[in-house]
């Protein structure tokens, strides 16, 4: 609907209170007097923009400010906090016409020219808030972005309008008192809880907790009981996902109650009540993300019974529960490999293409020793001893331990490091180059290459590879990435930064490391 040739606001009937923080920095740097017909057509004058009609509900309502709602969260879940918006008051310094307004940032900060600064960030100027009018023009409605300076200036979509970047705004899990978090809807709640970055769950639990577990919708019980999972609570879990009646249960109920059973299982016999349970509940759950074509999910769904039933060997339930074992050794395993003969069946089942036009499948991963990357440099023999060890432990005994058939490969991994005298004879760092300023606590993160030769001059060991890798390793900061995931083929190098001298080229493995 428009209202002389202006898009009419879908900010008619927002609700302010609560919006706003008008603390005294606010009114010296932020808010403006209020503002005329006449004060609007000169700052699009000025500005060569047309303003979009939301941003003007905004400014009758207060010419720029603080923000108590300062949590912008989209529906990806990506979060910025944003301290103010900018008003048109060139008397006030943060604002549009502002010491720090749009001709600053553009002009001294280099920030691109697609349209208005509307709004800073917690950042200090390191990224900012723009009406984007590259798509639209000047008379258009422009999209909201962010635009991260420390990023290259990359540019990243908030909203495709103002008011949908207003209505987005929350008041931080840090800062919302119980009676604000429990006015808002669920969906709301969900919105604000699923925020990623530096959420404080302990108050995130609180906030849900002080509601009544009673009062708590199927949604919001799920996801306390997650919280619970992630913070070593898997019973109090369990008995919240019991809450929940059958026809809420989801692909996501599945697996988180899986999760909290395996969490219990740990170290347990494969006849264990919280083994079987988690099984079955993990079956559901994959085949409720295969119908639903949810990979992400059902790797999720994978990962509990590798990382958390790591004792179970698949052969214990390969009969029991088929597709918990044909998932993991059929898709799961094969994560790393980039283009895999699944990819390439047809829906009669045959392979299309040659299969040895495929170079990464015809390599092991090596993902089924769970083995952790620690500071002891071992010998051969003490190697193996621990080794072993751990395949006794880990491993099916049915598993073969593949070989690597090639003499010589080339291998990445990402370490911290003090100084390039920790690197060994047969490394180099990826990187172009270290300089002190780009240290920190003193030390520079960096991918590392190095050159393995196979000791028979002909095929690599599972063993013997991860027995060069970790000695490699050893003299290195991993921080908590020290857990070994497997190895990811990355293709073929010719020269790996004057490690070698090979036309033909070599493979080069990613080393994958978790947490």
């Amino acid at each position: 609907m428009q209202l002389g040739g202006r898009i009419m606001s879908d900010l008619k009937d927002f609700n302010w209170t609560g919006f706003w923080n008008d603390v005294d920095y606010a009114f010296e740097s932020y808010i403006g007097k209020p503002v005329t017909d006449k004060d609007i057509k000169d700052a699009e004058s000025e500005l060569g923009y047309t303003l979009p009609a939301a941003y003007i509900e905004l400014l009758n309502n207060h010419n720029g400010g603080v923000l108590n709602k300062n949590c912008f969260i989209n529906n990806n879940g990506d979060c910025v906090y944003v301290t103010g918006i900018y008003g048109i008051d060139r008397d006030k310094k943060n604002s549009i016409f502002g010491k720090f307004g749009n001709e600053f940032w553009i002009s001294k900060w280099k920030y691109p020219p697609i349209g208005i600064v509307v709004a800073d960030t917690i950042s200090g100027g390191h990224d900012m808030i723009f009406l984007d009018y590259r798509e639209c023009g000047p008379t258009g409605e422009p999209k909201v972005v962010r635009v991260d300076q420390e990023g290259d200036y990359s540019i990243t979509l908030l909203a495709d309008n103002f008011g949908d970047f207003i209505k987005n705004l929350y008041i931080s899990i840090e800062e919302i008192t119980d009676e604000e978090f429990q006015s808002l809807s669920d969906a709301e709640k969900v919105k604000l809880l699923n925020e990623q970055e530096d959420l404080d769950v302990d108050r995130a639990m609180e906030l849900l907790t002080n509601m009544g577990i009673d009062n708590l919708s199927p949604i919001l019980l799920s996801i306390l009981g997650r919280m619970y999972n992630n913070n070593g609570r898997p019973e109090e879990a369990i008995e919240l996902f019991n809450r929940i009646d059958e026809e809420h249960r989801d692909w996501s109920w599945y697996y988180r109650c899986g999760y909290a059973h395996a969490s219990l299982a740990c170290g347990e016999s494969y006849e264990s009540e919280h083994v079987q349970k988690a099984l079955q509940l993990i079956e559901t759950a994959m085949k409720m993300t295969k119908e639903d074509h949810l990979d992400k999910q059902l790797g999720w769904c994978c990962e509990v019974v590798k990382y958390h039933l790591f004792k179970i060997k698949p052969k214990e339930y390969k009969v029991d529960y088929p597709l918990v074992y044909e998932t993991i050794k059929n898709v799961f395993d094969k994560k790393n490999s980039k283009d895999t003969i699944e990819d390439k069946v047809t829906t009669e089942g045959k392979v299309t293409g040659d299969i040895n036009e495929c170079e990464e499948d015809k390599y092991p991963t090596y993902d089924v020793v769970h083995w952790v990357f620690n500071k002891k440099t071992y010998s051969r023999e003490e190697f193996s001893k621990e080794y072993n060890k751990e395949v006794e432990k880990y491993v099916d005994d049915e598993a073969d331990d593949d070989r690597l058939e090639e003499p010589e490969i080339l291998v990445t991994y990402e370490a911290w490091i003090k100084s390039t005298d920790q690197l060994f004879d047969n490394e180099r760092v990826t990187d172009e180059e270290l300089l002190e300023d780009d240290k920190e606590d003193g030390m520079w993160q960096v991918e590392i290459m190095a050159h393995l030769v196979a000791d028979n001059g002909t095929y690599f060991t599972r063993e013997e590879l991860l027995f060069k890798l970790h000695n490699l390793m050893a003299n290195k900061e991993l921080g908590d990435h020290v857990f070994f995931e497997g190895i990811e083929y990355e293709g073929h190098e010719c020269e790996g930064y004057g490690l070698i001298d090979n036309e033909d080229g070599i493979p080069v493995f990613y080393t994958c490391c978790g947490s």
